[in-house]
């Protein structure tokens, strides 16, 4: 009985243990991956380099962004997003043209990244009507198989009846 608690108790503790070692490796140093997001603006996702993890504490981030001619804009800041944990995004957009990007983060360490994108505007989203829907409506769709339903089951109990019927 001693031995059966000792090694369950045993088994709890390694469980926990073990269970707990990534938020170990948490912290230390970061890196940044970093993309322009299709439009005028850059986008970050950050992560813990031990463990791969995203970044779950506030990130502070800036860019800076040098065009092909020479013309430099920033340092403008990079803020969190709502989109996930460890992403960020700028909220300065660059102008139009070919930028190399260098983000540099300073808490909770220290990391650069240098990328190259191409900054271009967008085209104007259209507020269009929604297709009408195609096929059946939702209603029918219920319908069918509860009108399905419920003629199986008078045909079952007529067949019951007619089967009782037949042995009185």
């Amino acid at each position: 009985m001693i031995r059966r608690a000792l090694v369950v108790v045993a088994a709890l503790v390694c469980t926990v243990l073990l269970g707990t070692t990534p938020a170990w490796a948490h912290g230390g140093p970061i890196a940044i991956e970093a993309h322009g997001d299709g439009g005028r603006g850059i986008t970050a996702t950050v992560i813990y380099t031990r463990d791969g993890h995203y970044v779950n504490v506030q990130v502070d981030m800036q860019y800076t962004a040098v065009s092909a001619a020479g013309k430099t804009v920033g340092p403008f800041p990079m803020t969190a997003s709502n989109e996930g944990r460890g992403f960020y995004v700028s909220r300065t957009p660059l102008p139009v043209g070919e930028w190399t990007v260098t983000i540099a983060a300073t808490h909770p360490s220290a990391a650069t990244k240098t990328v190259s994108v191409k900054a271009a505007e967008l085209p104007p989203v259209h507020a269009a009507t929604p297709p009408a829907p195609a096929g059946l409506p939702t209603a029918t769709l219920v319908a069918i198989p509860v009108a399905l339903a419920i003629v199986a089951l008078a045909v079952g109990f007529m067949l019951r009846r007619r089967r009782h019927a037949r042995l009185t």
